[in-house]
């Protein structure tokens, strides 16, 4: 008895071990003990500890107006359409960034999350159409709200997504499942009573089959999404909910589906290496096979890190352009890599019955903090300066214990080729 309550015990541990989002840093040596978040072992919902619910700590300083140049207007010419596409990487409703939305509410408010987008809301407004993969679920006040390694953030965060301009979202990530088949319900009937496309969670299997389309300036632009794993966690047999794990016979098959709907296709992949830089063998060998299939784009997540960017060819002569990482968005996590993320833009351009993919920029973003891990501002690096990175909290909780603005600078050109970079990073 004693020998499987032991092994039941270790089993458990190892689970919240491998569990991603949390606030440990992710460098190579991220398996050291001495590196784990405090909170790690914790699986009730966060707010027991009486010095993070009193601490409110300075708010940084709102930013000034962003001085990198937004995605360009359209303008379509008599044989042209062109639509301006935006996507942004994980955003990771932490509990200390619900914590720090909490205590900035005013005017009768319960959250505001809104304000902590400032400085990039004008560029996500920009776009035509802009994506955001919502990392973590928004399942529902009733199942508590609560941080890693179980999420349930507050649907106010949501919608602050929706006001600042965000159109699509992605919830097809490993913690769909944190508060079990009543959070993914939650979510996905929350996200559909938003004006914004869902992508990722289904309520069967014909919901999955109804590939999502989204028309805009005359192009049909088709989404198919996917999710390595969920951290071990399953639906109950009975559950009618439908999770789009990866199987790469499926998406193939899902994407020719998709090509016969629309004039794009855009497969998102939630794949790779928690923590990691580099791209994975798997990773590469999916990212063919999908543009065999003949997608368009391949949106990648999860590493909560910038990987590469590039164009593959196709089988058949097409191109596609895989993006095998976009980094985090708003998070709260202790590493400076993990806290400089990108939003990618470019172009989709229909001439004469022909459709390219053109000027892809990845555009990197900073999250900022303070001592206390609150005060979260998310700045455009073009607009980020070497004093914000000196003041920033990741020095008193991540492995950097300097933080400047060339290192940040350093994690987005170490990842990313110069032909996908800002001019001001060549």
């Amino acid at each position: 008895m004693k020998l499987r309550k032991f092994a039941s015990l270790l089993l458990t541990g190892l689970m919240l071990l491998s569990v991603g989002c949390g606030d440990r840093p992710t460098g190579g040596a991220s398996d050291s003990p001495s590196w784990l978040d405090p909170d790690v072992t914790r699986i009730s919902a966060p707010g027991d500890d009486e010095s993070e619910k009193t601490s409110t700590g300075a708010q940084t300083s709102k930013p000034a107006d962003s001085t990198t140049a937004a995605p360009k207007p359209t303008v379509p010419t008599a044989n042209e359409q062109r639509v301006s596409f935006l996507a942004a990487g994980d955003n990771i409703i932490h509990e200390m960034v619900y914590t720090d939305a909490k205590n900035r509410a005013k005017n009768g408010e319960k959250y505001d999350f809104v304000s902590m987008y400032d400085g990039v809301k004008d560029f996500i407004a920009s776009a035509d159409l802009a994506f955001v993969n919502q990392e973590t679920p928004l399942g529902g006040d009733e199942l508590g709200i609560s941080g890693y390694p179980n999420f349930n953030g507050p649907q106010d965060a949501g919608r602050a997504l929706v006001e600042v301009g965000f159109d699509i979202v992605n919830i097809a990530t490993n913690h769909m499942l944190d508060k079990k088949e009543a959070g993914l319900k939650g979510s996905i009937d929350f996200w559909n009573s938003q004006p914004v496309t869902l992508l990722g969670g289904y309520y069967n299997k014909a919901d999955y089959e109804d590939i999502r389309v989204v028309e805009k300036n005359g192009i049909k632009i088709a989404f198919v999404s996917y999710t390595y794993g969920l951290n071990g966690m399953t639906l109950p047999a009975s559950s009618e909910l439908y999770i789009p794990l990866i199987d790469q016979d499926e998406i193939v098959r899902m994407i020719g589906k998709a090509k016969e709907l629309a004039d794009v296709t855009i497969c998102v992949m939630h794949w790779g290496t928690d923590g990691a830089t580099t791209v994975t063998a798997e990773q590469k060998s999916l990212a063919k096979a999908i543009t065999d299939a003949g997608a368009d784009v391949i949106l990648g997540m999860h590493s909560h890190t910038i990987q590469p960017v590039e164009w593959q060819t196709g089988k058949n002569g097409n191109r596609t352009l895989v993006v095998y990482s976009l980094g985090n968005f708003l998070n709260s996590q202790y590493d400076a890599i993990n806290l400089v993320g990108g939003m990618l833009t470019f172009d989709i351009v229909k001439k004469n019955g022909e459709v390219s993919i053109e000027s892809p920029i990845m555009n990197p973003v900073v999250v900022q903090y303070n001592k206390e891990r609150l005060g979260f501002q998310l700045y455009m690096l073009s607009d980020y300066t070497a004093e914000l990175a000196a003041a920033h909290g990741t020095i008193y909780y991540g492995t950097l214990k300097k933080f400047t603005l060339d290192a940040a600078k350093g994690f987005v050109t170490s990842a990313v080729a110069k032909e996908f970079l800002p001019d001001y990073l060549k």
